[in-house]
């Protein structure tokens, strides 16, 4: 009886001990969270989005003619002050940049707003032209002067986009309401493109990159212009197209930028000579030194006569879908703009997934639900019932910038 009752008891020990390891071997394995986006298809096309992409990259580069090598086109098109007005205009010829602060560093520092789910300027920094990012210390940006560091940003939407919303009369609350009650269904052109660009003063930009030295070396590798007589240095830039009905999403960085592959890596299966480039686990915000362009890429820049500086730009990498073929949340940041200016991570960042919260209701204005969900940098598929009682703005968040 007593080997019986031994026998039994080391069965079931063994047994025990069989469970415990094998949860203490999943515990061990690693839980994927999120994967980098990568390259996807573009409808209409054969291509796929960093091709895509960088194609778009050549055209808004571009200088705006032979006679004007100081500008180029997408500096041309309206910014969202110029869209999202009483007064909408499509700027003339030779209009002063304007920067402003970051819509998204804007809403994650609001913590109540006199609308709810719109900018009002009396609790923003909307006005202010160049402003200290939300996180700078992240990516070992300065934040003591003089002058005081910043980084302004600017969104510019090309003719299609802008006569869209427009023609609409989406460019106001009384508009958008109108909209609502209608039933309209906002569906921007394939034609339609919106950049975000993302400047810092060269100034700030030798304190941040020392071994950047003079300011003329910098404007030798940087796009630079003037604004407000400050001259900025173009440090990021977030480009979206209409061609895919979720948009087809793309980031660039300059080569420089401390960090640039930081967390989620770098790839480029189109315009680099090397494809993917692996983030540093050792240490944070290094070099990660120049990204060396392909033939056919080269061609295309010469071809569009793209000034040189545009070659320490780097893709890092393109977005058209919320998760991969296994269903797992795809995440796509960048640097400066969702790290150190949005106060977030290129780990925690989605294009897609932020964007398709952009909506409004039947008084025209976001709902409360749609603007707090921002902080926390959402990913993967929408949650649809942050959307109830409310129409998709086509995933454009200048919606909120539409006044009264």
């Amino acid at each position: 009886m007593l080997q019986k009752t031994c026998a039994a008891t080391a069965a079931i020990f063994a047994a025990l001990l069989g469970v415990l390891l094998t949860a203490s071997a999943r515990a061990q394995a690693p839980i994927v969270v999120a994967v980098p986006a990568s390259a996807g298809a573009v409808v209409g096309t054969n291509q796929n989005s960093d091709q895509f992409i960088w194609t778009l990259f050549t055209q808004f580069a571009a200088p705006v003619s032979p006679t004007n090598s100081s500008q180029v086109v997408f500096e041309t098109w309206a910014s969202d002050a110029d869209t999202f007005s009483t007064t909408p205009h499509w700027p003339a010829p030779g209009e002063p940049k304007k920067l402003r602060a970051s819509i998204l560093r804007t809403m994650k520092l609001q913590s109540h707003a006199i609308a709810p789910g719109v900018i009002q300027k009396e609790d923003a920094e909307i006005d202010v032209p160049c402003t200290t990012p939300g996180n700078a210390a992240i990516g070992n940006f300065p934040v003591m002067g003089p002058p005081t560091p910043c980084i302004g940003e600017e969104v510019r939407r090309n003719r299609p986009q802008w006569d869209y919303i427009v023609n609409n009369k989406l460019n106001t609350q009384t508009g958008l309401a109108a909209a609502y009650a209608k039933g309209l269904n906002v569906q921007m052109p394939t034609s339609a493109i919106s950049v975000k660009g993302d400047w810092v003063p060269v100034i700030t930009l030798q304190q941040w990159i020392p071994q950047l030295g003079s300011i003329k070396k910098i404007e030798s590798l940087y796009y630079a212009t003037t604004s407000g007589s400050v001259e900025y240095a173009l440090v990021s830039l977030h480009v979206s197209s209409r061609q895919n009905p979720n948009w087809v999403w793309g980031t660039f960085e300059h080569e420089m930028n401390p960090g640039r592959c930081d967390s989620i890596g770098c790839q480029d299966t189109f315009g680099a000579q090397v494809r993917v480039v692996r983030p540093n686990l050792s240490a944070w915000n290094k070099q990660y030194g120049a990204c060396a362009k392909t033939a056919t890429l080269k061609t295309m820049m010469n071809k569009a006569k793209l000034s040189p500086v545009w070659d320490h730009y780097c893709l890092k990498s393109s977005q058209v879908d919320y998760v991969n073929a296994a269903g797992i949340p795809m995440v796509l940041g960048n640097s400066v703009i969702e790290r150190i200016v949005g106060n977030g991570g290129t780990h925690s960042s989605s294009c897609i997934g932020c964007h398709v919260y952009a909506s409004f209701t039947a008084n025209g204005q976001a709902s409360a639900s749609a603007t707090e969900i921002l902080p926390y940098n959402p990913i993967g598929k929408p949650a649809q019932t942050v959307l109830n009682n409310s129409h998709q703005f086509d995933f454009m968040w200048g919606v909120l910038l539409a006044p009264k």
